[in-house]
């Protein structure tokens, strides 16, 4: 889940609506507005609030905003004011644009100040039980909303775009620690933020949201080639997907997964030594969009359009990345998503849920 944003930045990009005589558009960031016209031009200073940020309801009655915003219930059960997305005369308007309280700079982040957070949707009912964590079986990487990040990948840098899958993320591997002078092998499977006990028996594995993947031959074979190599640890990052996982179920009959990264002794794989790996074992990997020089338009263009991964959905987004991975000062390592308008504006991203 990708982090809060409340910031002073600039608007930019100033210019006609085409459907409405008293709005104009802008951008913030990779963001669209509708904003009223007039009220700004290139390059004024504003606070920007990101779509998916929660306001006291006290902030948004003295900001006048309150009607902008959607009451939903959050992960704690609570009733909550979200700033979200919307329509206006058929374009995409994406969170709220304020002026500069005083003594607000540019880069400042002003979350504490608005009381802002972020926006949990409800808790989804996980399968199996939590166990403790192990520092050699880390969580995925928080992947921040590339509207928000869009020159953290160069221009023309060489990335690889594959398509978000909606479903639950997945992670499955193995720990080899000594013990006693005997290497003692402990496979391991968890969704994003929990690490999942162990099923019973093996039809209870097969149903298993977070087991299931460890069933499938071709993983079997990936880790124990890598665990016979000598490596410490490995966990294959994937998606569960399909039928009771989410609103999305892509024509499958019952649940299916598909792998999207791999971390061999705490290291994340190249794309293509990742694929390679995956290829070798016939192990299933979210689909791959477009491999070639970094632009945000043509991102924008790939989140759109048929899932690749079967059904008759739309696709959810998109996940970009270096085929080299780096790091970057402002997000850590370096990929983002672009969730696709035609998701964020239907039915299956109000009936979201969380799944720790």
């Amino acid at each position: 889940m990708s982090t809060i944003k409340v910031e002073v930045t600039h608007i930019s990009d100033v210019r006609p609506h085409g459907n409405a005589d008293t709005l104009e558009l802008a951008t913030v960031g990779g963001w669209q507005m509708c904003v009223k016209k007039g009220a700004y031009k290139n390059g004024d200073p504003v606070v920007y609030i990101e779509a998916g940020t929660t306001l006291p309801r006290e902030v948004a009655d003295k900001l006048g905003v309150t009607n902008y915003l959607s009451e939903r219930t959050d992960i704690d059960g609570n009733k909550v004011l979200v700033v979200h997305h919307v329509k206006l005369r058929g374009e995409p308007s994406f969170g709220l644009v304020l002026s500069l309280e005083p003594g607000m700079q540019a880069g400042q982040d002003v979350a504490a100040f608005y009381g802002a957070a972020k926006y949990n949707p409800p808790l989804k009912v996980s399968q199996g039980d939590s166990i403790g964590g192990h520092a050699l079986f880390p969580a995925y990487t928080e992947i921040e909303n590339m509207r928000s990040y869009p020159d953290v990948i160069a221009d023309s840098e060489e990335v690889v775009v594959t398509e978000k899958i909606h479903g639950t993320n997945c992670r499955v591997g193995f720990v080899a620690e000594m013990n006693d002078g005997q290497r003692v092998y402990t496979a391991m499977a968890g969704s994003k933020g929990l690490r999942r006990k162990q099923p019973a028996s093996d039809a209870e594995m097969r149903s298993n949201l977070y087991w299931f993947p460890t069933t499938l031959p071709g993983v079997q074979a990936l880790l124990r080639e890598i665990s016979e190599s000598g490596a410490r640890q490995a966990v294959l990052y994937g998606e569960t997907y399909g039928p009771g996982v989410q609103t999305y179920h892509y024509g499958v009959k019952s649940i299916a997964f598909r792998a999207f990264d791999l971390m061999i002794d705490m290291r994340y794989l190249n794309y293509d030594e990742f694929l390679a790996r995956c290829k070798k074992h016939g192990i299933e990997t979210v689909p791959l969009i477009f491999r070639g020089p970094y632009a945000l338009s043509k991102i924008k263009e790939l989140s759109e359009g048929k899932s690749l991964v079967g059904g008759a959905q739309c696709r959810e987004g998109v996940v970009a990345k270096p085929t080299v991975e780096r790091t970057d000062a402002r997000i850590g390592r370096v990929i983002l998503k672009y969730i696709s308008d035609t998701y964020l504006f239907g039915k299956a991203a109000e009936q979201d849920t969380t799944d720790m």
